[in-house]
């Protein structure tokens, strides 16, 4: 990034560019500190501006030559989301880990933000802190989080007792979402609600397996379910990037909320 000073009434402030590029702010911060948005910090302060004309080469680019990642089935899936920088497909099955609160939120807050602010019908599945954790933190960042819940725009699923009952119920929201003309889904799911549930890993890999051969690869829905490492174990996490193989596709090291 440069240091300037530069009058900003001839530069786009971060809520004014996040709209031409139709990015939540969250994604413009990550990609002007990884150096693949130009980005101009001005006043005492050092506030982000951007050139118009830095947006428009940033856009001409096109997903794949902005993040030189290879997309799988490219010619059957058009549709993507926009996540760390990367495009990911809708039909795309990924897994994340995190060993912080604050990790927590590095991938679940943009991905649910950049949904709701697209129009994506979002699920968090979550409980306890973990849920609690997230839904301040959007409601931080996006004053209407509770009109989104009520309105079913923000799915919060915490009360399954089984891997098949949430499968089921995934199928039935899944259809239901297909017959309303409803064709972007998201679902972030914090897998420790496995564990407060008095479930087995070994149920949660079984349901991460039928999961991932069947609802997440046959829906346009982007599904990251996410691991807290202070909870599941070295075999846990290998486990989970078994049934997760569509994360492979990407570099890893975006997925590490550490």
């Amino acid at each position: 990034m440069e240091f300037i000073e530069h009058k900003e009434e001839e530069l786009l402030n971060i809520k004014q560019a996040a709209k031409i590029l139709n990015a939540s702010a969250i994604s413009l911060r990550r990609w002007s500190d990884s150096g693949r948005l130009p980005c101009l910090r001005v006043g005492i302060k050092r506030e982000r501006r951007f050139r118009l004309s830095d947006l428009y080469k940033y856009l001409e680019q096109g997903p794949s030559s902005r993040n030189n990642v290879r997309i799988k089935n490219s010619k059957s899936r058009i549709a993507q989301i926009d996540l760390e920088g990367i495009s990911i497909e809708y039909g795309s099955h990924l897994c994340t880990f995190y060993e912080t609160d604050s990790g927590r939120i590095k991938i679940s807050l943009p991905f649910l933000l950049d949904g709701l602010q697209l129009g994506d019908r979002c699920f968090l599945v979550a409980d306890g802190d973990a849920k609690d954790h997230i839904i301040n933190e959007l409601r931080n960042v996006r004053s209407s989080i509770d009109d989104d819940i009520i309105a079913g725009r923000l799915v919060i699923v915490d009360n399954m007792s089984s891997g098949t009952e949430m499968y089921n119920f995934f199928e039935k929201e899944f259809l239901e979402a297909s017959k309303h003309g409803v064709h972007r889904l998201r679902v972030l799911g914090d897998m420790a609600w496995f564990l407060s549930k008095n479930l087995s890993t070994k149920e949660l890999c079984e349901f991460e397996s039928k999961y991932n051969n069947g609802l997440g690869h046959q829906f346009p829905v982007v599904s990251i379910c996410q691991y807290d490492v202070r909870k599941f174990s070295a075999k846990d996490v290998v486990g989970a990037l078994r049934c997760h193989e569509d994360t492979f596709l990407y570099p890893l090291g975006r997925f590490l909320g550490v």
